[in-house]
């Protein structure tokens, strides 16, 4: 197993950007494998009162490495718009060490770390992130990743009864910039309409992915965006980018405070 890059410098790299920013940098855990010692951080935001209770991730897989990349502008832009935002945002810039090393989506065990949630035997590193998240309930999740066989952007979305689509909005920002769109019927074996898979009827209860676990943990609603991998690095970071500009004005809008006394039992 050859390393492509490196895991310290990434972490250096969002340790750096916390201090710019005004967010935490802790430590959630650590493990240890052939490759070597790793420990898994993650990153708090408080913005105004922090009514709004928001989740993103990336980095799941390692061979995705826009989603670090856009996860670390995006912290700038929630700065520079931090006296319009109230929110609590919790950050986990990449829970797949080892993958990000080896440049493979997988984790150094072959094992997808992104099916590992609410599993009997779970990865050590998805034990440390559910670890991470236990007791914690969250209005909106983000979860950035990449689908490395696309020409074109589609989003996973699922929301609670009676809220209105934020993907719709991202997909009709990414359209205006002229952005290609995945626009297949059926995408990852799921029908598609405009780029969008709203996954419909039960979810399974064992080996999640990080977003239906969220969805079994009542979160209120959840996007996944997927960049195109056969676009270069760069404008899959801007198609990210877009897409959080959207994310960033519904927050400034107070679109995820949750009612009162609703709540979604896991």
């Amino acid at each position: 197993m050859e390393k492509q890059r490196s895991y310290p410098e990434l972490m250096d790299r969002f340790r750096r950007r916390a201090e710019e920013t005004g967010a935490t940098f802790e430590t959630a855990g650590a493990f240890e494998c052939p490759l070597g010692r790793y420990e898994i951080h993650f990153m708090r935001m408080r913005l105004g009162a922090g009514t709004q209770r928001i989740c993103i991730s990336t980095g799941m897989h390692g061979d995705e490495p826009a989603g670090p990349e856009t996860l670390l502008e995006a912290m700038r832009r929630l700065r520079d718009n931090a006296n319009r935002l109230d929110a609590d945002i919790l950050l986990f810039p990449c829970d797949n060490p080892t993958g990000w090393e080896l440049n493979t989506r997988e984790n150094w065990q072959g094992r997808d770390l992104n099916r590992e949630f609410m599993k009997q035997g779970q990865a050590e590193e998805i034990r440390i992130v559910e670890a991470a998240l236990a007791g914690q309930r969250f209005d909106f999740t983000l979860d950035i990743h990449e689908d490395i066989d696309t020409y074109g952007m589609y989003l996973y979305e699922r929301a609670r009864p009676g809220r209105a689509s934020l993907a719709e909005e991202m997909i009709a920002a990414l359209r205006r910039r002229g952005c290609p769109i995945e626009e297949s019927d059926v995408i990852e074996g799921l029908p598609a309409t405009g780029g969008i898979i709203v996954p419909k009827g039960p979810l399974r209860r064992s080996d999640l992915p990080k977003a239906v676990y969220f969805w079994h943990h009542g979160v209120l609603q959840l996007i996944t965006t997927e960049s195109p991998g056969k676009l270069d690095l760069k404008r899959r970071v801007e198609m990210q980018l877009i897409c959080f500009d959207v994310f960033i004005e519904a927050l400034a809008a107070g679109r995820f405070v949750r009612p009162e006394a609703v709540t979604w039992d896991i």
